[in-house]
């Protein structure tokens, strides 16, 4: 691929021969082959100059901002590069990846052992694989791929151009929109995790300042999931993520938010557009958690919680009350960044105010 295609491809300005012929993408540039494309990321030449000073590329994908860099520019008189330059290089990659993409799998036509109701509604040009199921009732739009394996139970609905990788289970009336992708395993549509007892446990006396407890049985019934999945388009879920139905309404992941793998969404769960929710993260149920959160690895969310817009929540971060907007919290419980800062300086402190404690008490004495 010519630098001429790729300037058009990205819109961006070449310092450079357009003629200059691309073979691939480098993985890092400091292993970068001559004939592949580089990208890098830092927008400071502090950072970058580590790497491109082990660089071979003769094409690098650069920011704006680092082209502006004195340093970089100094670095250049040295050099014989062509910089393709443009604001974000990590979006310019998205856009390229595609044309240089390795080719994955992918069934083509209804393989023969693919079970299908004679109920269910499959749009001309769907892909189903070996040995999935496809329920009664169920309606599958145009461009919809189904891995081997697949199970769609009654009355479901998928969009176009949707993308269900092996193994995932979707249960009976999940809908989802245009263009979802659901990786290998995922679990869509699973019974809440929701159960009563006749009489107040001995966990809600407690919480109620009542330690009179009852030593007999305590029997939980399961309130039975009457609810559904709500998916809406541009959704991606990752491998072995469960999302779990409503009681009685719908469990809905609204459009543009990315899910990662192992996470739990739990019943009457309501997540917000172009959220991302990163791996092992757990919402417990009723959470709302709104446009534009980042939730970061393993954490926890708890029941009701309202998240509210653009909050970003720290790794390992366990969530217990309502966040306001535009917060950036961290900590078990959850507290905004700064007072964790804060407190964590003096934490790093106490091993010395330890000794010199120690040191007062002997001088006491």
């Amino acid at each position: 691929m010519k630098l001429k295609a790729i300037l058009e491809l990205l819109d961006a300005e070449l310092a450079g021969d357009e003629n200059f012929e691309v073979v691939g993408i480098a993985s890092v540039p400091e292993l970068a082959q001559e004939k592949e494309i580089a990208f890098v990321f830092s927008h400071r030449f502090s950072k970058a100059k580590k790497f491109l000073n082990k660089s071979q590329a003769k094409v690098l994908v650069i920011s704006k901002a680092l082209f502006a860099d004195n340093n970089f520019q100094e670095f250049l008189k040295e050099q014989n590069l062509n910089l393709v330059l443009v604001e974000r290089p990590k979006f310019a990659l998205a856009q390229l990846l595609p044309h240089f993409a390795k080719e994955r799998f992918k069934p083509v036509l209804i393989h023969a052992t693919a079970v299908i109701d004679e109920s269910a509604q499959i749009a001309d040009n769907v892909s189903i694989g070996a040995l999935s199921f496809i329920g009664p009732n169920v309606v599958i739009e145009a461009g919809t791929v189904i891995h081997a394996r697949v199970t769609i139970n009654a009355n479901s609905k998928l969009g176009n151009y949707c993308v269900i990788h092996s193994g995932v289970v979707i249960e009976d009336h999940t809908e989802i929109g245009d263009r979802v992708e659901i990786h290998a395993n995922a679990v869509i549509g699973s019974d809440g995790y929701s159960y009563s007892t006749q009489d107040a446990t001995n966990l809600e006396k407690m919480q109620n300042g009542d330690f009179s407890f009852n030593m007999d049985r305590q029997i939980q019934h399961k309130v039975i999931s009457n609810g559904n999945v709500v998916i809406e388009n541009d959704v991606e879920i990752g491998a072995n993520t469960c999302i779990d139905r409503a009681t009685l309404a719908s469990t809905r992941i609204q459009e543009g938010t990315k899910i990662d793998n192992l996470c739990q969404i739990a019943h009457n769960v309501q997540i917000g557009k172009d959220c991302l929710i990163i791996a092992q993260t757990g919402i417990a149920g009723s959470a709302e958690i709104k446009d534009r959160v980042t939730i970061a690895g393993s954490c926890g969310i708890g029941d009701g919680v309202t998240i509210n817009n653009d909050v970003v929540v720290g790794a390992f971060s366990a969530v217990n009350s309502d966040l306001d907007p535009f917060l950036p919290v961290l900590g078990i419980p959850a507290v905004p960044y700064g007072e964790y800062m804060k407190r964590h300086r003096y934490l790093m402190k106490l091993p010395k105010m330890g000794e010199d404690i120690r040191k007062l008490k002997s001088a006491k004495k």
